[in-house]
């Protein structure tokens, strides 16, 4: 079990290593790139990504989860694994070729019809990674991801936004979308040992697609859900509007939704091997709960408090409209890596068929939420999604109870801490960065230190576990004994 431990720990640390370099970077590119930028460039790619990312969920099918938690995978299943996304992505992407002047003709937006057919070529690129994103996985090498996507990130980064700078509007972002593909699939395979060979096994196949077939529809009706937002806005409001709310998701997702990826991949190889034992699988999620809203609830708190004065300070006054859907944003992904980690154990347990059964569920409610709020405008709308994601706490923790006994009372008492701490302290910080009225960068950097500090500081008062645990999981990793070692 210390071994476990370890070995998550490790892998944790790293992620989020991934994340800081590589969603970081990422981050202010899209930063640079809003400078340069008009809100509808980026709304014509909000009207664009729904489709690519279609395309995206039916290359994977759920397979490459299957292979993840699959305790004797073999050769051949790695092989059918991988030209069976081959051959998806090459009907995928003849789909979107020819279905992009329909979509174009969906919005009103001639431009979209060689901006899809051009950005769908990433689901080509991405189909070829997967199967080396899954050796790296069940391997727990986390290390070479990270080197992937950090120089995917800032390789085309750099390209996009000099892109931007002479002159590409919409199409830099698209420079930006394919360059990081690409150059992190190039990566993958230099320092993957895995090359496939001439096999496809149809036994292979009918029995890992026996597990991936639900997630692949439970996968292609959340993208379906999550960009439900984007097409209504989209349809119903300007290109300038929805490039608004992208930006704001698109800045709240970089955030919440990688750090809640980054601990729940280095955690869902390990607890696949716990699967039938459910007194210790349960035991551990509710560590990797306790780590992860401890982790994740003060960031989006800070990022909520300092929005508007970070906003006013580093982009043009057009992107001023983005901060009240940030802001509310923030709640959504605040609360969102419970649904993520609820989900993730039914897949640890086999059960692609209740996760298919919960998103449906979901999905509905939130579909109705959503045309409710259409007449009250985007805020109206972001507000039902905040509404849905407290409603979906109940059929999600409801199959939690059943299968590990992880009821939604002791999941409650498990995050109310760590939001509340959080909360004070991205209050907190908006105060301090905005109390003498200037926007500088000291008064925000202030703001920043202080939230921090008063989140710590309250962590300790109202003993968080996350606290402890983080703690544990730093002193037993290679990165405490770096440290020791640069001290020495």
């Amino acid at each position: 079990m210390e071994a476990m431990n370890r070995k998550i720990g490790v892998g944790v640390l790293w992620n989020l290593a991934n994340l800081l370099m590589a969603k970081g970077a990422a981050t202010l590119f899209t930063l640079f790139l809003a400078f340069f930028l008009t809100p509808e460039a980026f709304g014509l790619i909000a009207m664009a990504t729904v489709v690519f990312e279609l395309a995206n969920v039916l290359i994977d099918s759920g397979l490459g989860q299957a292979l993840i938690r699959s305790s004797n995978a073999s050769a051949a299943d790695f092989d059918t694994v991988f030209y069976t996304n081959l051959m998806l992505s090459v009907l995928a992407y003849i789909a979107l070729f020819a279905g992009a002047p329909v979509f174009a003709d969906f919005y009103g937006q001639p431009e979209l019809t060689y901006l899809i057919q051009v950005m769908g070529l990433v689901v080509f690129i991405n189909a070829t990674k997967l199967i080396q994103v899954v050796v790296f996985s069940r391997d727990m090498d986390f290390k070479s991801q990270m080197k992937a996507n950090t120089c995917g990130v800032f390789i085309s980064g750099i390209l996009a936004v000099s892109a931007a700078w002479f002159g590409w509007g919409v199409w830099s972002l698209v420079v930006q979308m394919l360059g990081s593909a690409l150059v992190a699939a190039i990566v993958l395979w230099s320092l993957s040992n895995w090359r496939p060979s001439l096999q496809f096994s149809k036994e292979s196949f009918v029995r890992l697609f026996s597990f991936g077939r639900n997630l692949l529809l439970e996968g292609l009706l959340s993208v379906l859900f999550r960009n439900s937002y984007v097409l209504v806005i989209g349809r119903f409001f300007s290109a300038e509007i929805t490039g608004l709310y992208f930006f704001a998701r698109k800045i709240n997702d970089l955030i919440s939704k990688q750090l809640t990826n980054a601990v729940q991949q280095a955690t869902y190889p390990a607890l696949s091997t716990l699967q039938d034992e459910n007194e210790t699988l349960r035991h551990k999620y509710r560590q990797v709960m306790q780590l992860m809203m401890f982790l994740i609830a003060p960031i989006m708190a800070l990022v909520a408090g300092l929005s508007e004065p970070l906003f006013e300070l580093v982009l043009h006054e057009k992107w001023i409209g983005a901060v009240p859907f940030l802001q509310l944003l923030c709640v959504v992904g605040a609360i969102s890596p419970l649904h993520a980690l609820n989900i993730s154990l039914l897949n640890v347990k086999g059960r692609s068929d209740l996760v298919l059964k919960v998103g449906l569920l979901k999905k509905a409610v939130n579909l109705i939420l959503l045309l409710i709020a259409i007449p009250f405008g985007v805020i109206g709308i972001i507000v039902g999604q905040i509404i849905g994601t407290m409603l979906a706490l109940v059929p999600n923790t409801y199959f939690s109870e059943k299968l590990v006994k992880y009821t939604l009372a002791q999941q409650v008492k498990d995050i109310i801490k760590p939001l509340l701490a959080a909360a004070l302290s991205g209050i907190s910080a908006w105060y301090i960065s905005s109390v003498n009225g200037d926007v500088s960068i000291p008064e925000i950097g202030l703001g920043a230190f202080c939230g921090a500090a008063f989140y710590l500081l309250l962590s300790l008062v109202l003993r968080v576990e996350g606290l402890g645990l983080c703690w544990k999981v730093f002193r037993n990793s290679r990165f405490n004994r770096i440290f020791h070692k640069i001290q020495g």
